[in-house]
């Protein structure tokens, strides 16, 4: 693995970037919208009740956007070189498939980053809400878990879109949607019917958010279940490679690599 062929593929991003009303309009958009909706109804729902449910709510969706981006942007910017004919000239180049992917892991974390800070300086100057008094240890181990995962994700959906073609690219935008129901980003896992219970709790994504509302609450993190979501990322993440690394292989193979379909 080499870094200037991984900087000369970041540099390829940001001018992308840079160049794109749409690519620099969804960093700062759709999280701003979030805070606006669900800021404005807890705050209503503050009003009328004694639990401290501004914080949990605006806490989770400032943590989500690491999880949301970083996963998404994996699978979008590969997306991105299918539509342009690009990918066949990618891997014509000396660029292996680890170098792809740690330039795409550290575009999403940065943009990731760049969303975070957006979100968390309208929480403050709408809400009140300070997400820099939160504990740092904890939060950093949250942050690591959710981008771990949302990097295997994205590896996921990326080994589809090489397999299948740009016929399967409406998972490059919906994959996350489906398992957000099923994080508890917004509420307890106590909450979720016995059926959907059973599934939140294989996620790692919802030992996060629980542990961000025991953090806020001021009650002591389960660090077992922490563990488990931390070992369950790294595995996924392993395997997610390896499919993808297959799938690579397979559509050269295949002699795909320069169709969009």
């Amino acid at each position: 693995m080499r870094w200037h062929r991984i900087t000369a593929m970041l540099w390829n991003y940001y001018y992308n970037t840079i160049n794109s009303a749409d690519r620099l309009f969804d960093i700062f958009y759709w999280p701003l919208l979030d805070i606006f909706i669900w800021g404005f109804m807890t705050h209503f729902i503050q009003g009328i009740s004694d639990v401290n449910i501004l914080s949990m709510i605006l806490g989770g969706i400032i943590l989500w956007v690491f999880l949301w981006r970083s996963s998404q942007d994996v699978a979008v910017y590969v997306l991105e070189n299918f539509w342009s004919r690009n990918v066949y000239h990618l891997f014509a180049s000396p660029l292996t498939i680890k170098e792809l992917a740690v330039s795409l892991f550290i575009m999403g974390a940065v943009r990731s980053v760049l969303s975070f800070f957006t979100v968390s300086l309208v929480s403050f100057v709408l809400y009140q809400f300070n997400i820099f008094t939160f504990n740092f240890v904890h939060f950093g181990l949250f942050v690591s878990i959710l981008l771990i995962f949302a990097w295997a994700l994205g590896l996921l959906v990326t080994s589809f879109i090489f397999r299948y073609g740009t016929r399967v690219q409406v998972l490059g935008w919906s994959t996350i949607w489906i398992i957000q129901p099923f994080s508890c980003v917004f509420y307890p896992l106590s909450a979720l019917p016995s059926w959907a219970a059973k599934i939140a709790v294989i996620l790692p994504t919802t030992h996060v958010f629980e542990g961000l509302r025991a953090s806020l609450s001021n009650q002591p993190l389960n660090y077992f279940n922490l563990l488990y979501s931390f070992v369950f990322s790294l595995l996924f993440f392993i395997l997610c490679a390896w499919i993808l690394s297959a799938a690579v292989h397979k559509a050269k193979r295949r002699g795909s690599l320069g169709k969009p379909e």
